[in-house]
C-alpha cells in the first residue's frame, strides 16, 4: 500500500489480463482529484479475482482509507463468517 489517507476517499478496482497468464488486480484511490495506484496484486485465474480484490479493499479500510466501497467489502466478509457462528451458537442456547 503506497498511500494511507486516514480519512474519506474514493476507491476504484481495475482488472487487466496479463500476457504471461493470470490477471492484474489494481486498487486506485482518489488524491487531489486524480486516481492514483495504491495496491497491485496478481490473481492466478479469474476465480481468484474476487478474493484478491476483497482482501485489498479490506486492507484499505483497516489502514484508514475509508470509503463505502471498501467498508462494504469488509462488512460483508465479516458478517458472513459471524452469522454462521452465531447461528450455531443460538441452536445450542435454545
Amino acid at each position: 500500500m503506497k498511500y494511507c489517507m486516514v480519512g474519506e476517499t474514493e476507491h476504484e478496482v481495475r482488472v487487466n489480463k496479463r500476457w504471461l497468464g493470470g490477471y492484474r488486480v489494481r486498487v486506485f484511490i482518489k488524491i487531489n482529484g486524480k486516481m492514483v495506484l495504491n495496491q497491485e496484486r496478481i490473481a492466478e485465474n479469474k476465480y481468484e479475482i474476487q478474493n484478491v480484490a476483497a482482501h485489498m479493499l479490506r486492507m484499505e479500510d483497516k489502514c484508514g482509507n475509508i470509503s463505502n466501497y471498501a467498508g462494504k467489502s469488509r462488512d460483508r466478509n465479516f458478517c458472513g463468517h459471524r452469522r454462521d457462528k452465531l447461528n450455531k451458537d443460538l441452536k445450542y442456547v435454545q
